[in-house]
């Protein structure tokens, strides 16, 4: 999800409930410092055209950018990166001030708030400097363009292998994308985490897209894939029309249709307190003691793209649930 410029009186994009200026500010503030030795190392770099001696500690910090870890979240737009080589046209067009203010807030939040070991830390420092420094012609830039890459050529292979284990074409599979809402509506897979579910139902009508292509519909589509490895599934067919229109189509009605018509998969106590809630309206009281809570154990489960959307919700909506 998109962060917005947010003034120092205005509440953290946290979370937290305290003013910007009193919370993630000051960690923002703090990872911009930068140490001596990082800027001299740069100038070093620059001066001997030698980038060799950093190549290491880009590379720890671009495994806090991998699933699973801290900063997994971190990506440009679904279908915005074309190329596993980007040039810096490429680079430029995805690298926007947005996304820049993003990367950089969430950077400073895991430095602030994650347990890291010495080189990690060094590591994401570093990358955070770079970044800065160079913007769209960052190696930090361009190692997530990459990262982001790689992974899309991974579901694309994995969309061809499910496929052809189906014994289908993948025009076939598009063909029936007209039974495909039909289904959602019918049989209510549980696609969505709580955290997609929550962000979905409470993003404004003209931001759903963004929200959507930011990182959701790719998990989706990976979900779907997974499923497909269970012998006993039914509606195969269905559940790889879903993997194919999150992956290949920019369609984000489908992701409408999943947050108004299916339940969100595995939820808590507390999730399952203000899903009750929203779908029948008259619990805020529920909303506002319990989004805190779950906050704190997503990210205890190091559900770290979830707990980024709820941050993000419990900012943008300030108790007001669509």
């Amino acid at each position: 999800m998109q962060l917005v410029d947010v003034g120092r009186n205005e509440p953290c994009p946290c979370g937290s409930g305290r003013k910007f200026k009193k919370c993630c500010l000051v960690a923002r503030d703090a990872a911009a410092e930068s140490d001596p030795e990082l800027v001299a190392a740069v100038d070093r770099a620059i001066e001997e055209d030698d980038w060799e001696p950093l190549y290491g500690r880009v590379a720890v910090a671009m495994r806090m950018f991998e699933r699973g870890a801290p900063l997994e979240h971190v990506r440009f737009w679904d279908g915005d990166v074309r190329s596993r080589a980007p040039d810096r046209a490429e680079l430029a067009r995805l690298c926007t001030a947005g996304w820049l203010g993003r990367c950089e807030m969430e950077m400073a939040y895991v430095l602030d708030r994650y347990e890291l070991d010495a080189e990690e830390r060094d590591g994401l420092r570093l990358a955070g400097y770079l970044l800065r420094r160079f913007g769209a012609q960052s190696p930090t830039v361009e190692e997530i363009a990459k990262l982001q890459a790689a992974e899309h050529v991974q579901r694309v292979r994995g969309m061809a292998n499910a496929v052809s284990a189906q014994g289908l074409t993948l025009d076939e599979v598009m063909a029936g994308g007209g039974d495909l809402v039909e289904w959602i509506e019918r049989a209510r897979p549980t696609v969505l985490s709580f955290a997609e579910w929550l962000a979905l139902r409470s993003m404004p009508k003209e931001q759903f897209g963004g929200l959507w292509f930011s990182g959701i519909a790719t998990r989706v589509c990976e979900l779907c894939l997974d499923r497909l490895d269970d012998p006993a599934l039914e509606h195969r067919k269905l559940w790889l029309g879903l993997a194919a229109v999150t992956l290949l189509v920019q369609m984000p009605m489908i992701g409408r249709v999943l947050a108004y018509e299916t339940r969100p998969r595995q939820v808590t106590a507390d999730e399952r307190a203000v899903y009750e809630a929203i779908v029948a309206p008259g619990g805020s009281e529920v909303l506002r003691g319990s989004l805190h809570r779950i906050l704190r154990e997503t990210e205890a489960r190091e559900d770290f793209a979830d707990a980024a959307l709820l941050r993000a919700v419990i900012h943008n909506t300030q108790s007001r649930f669509w």
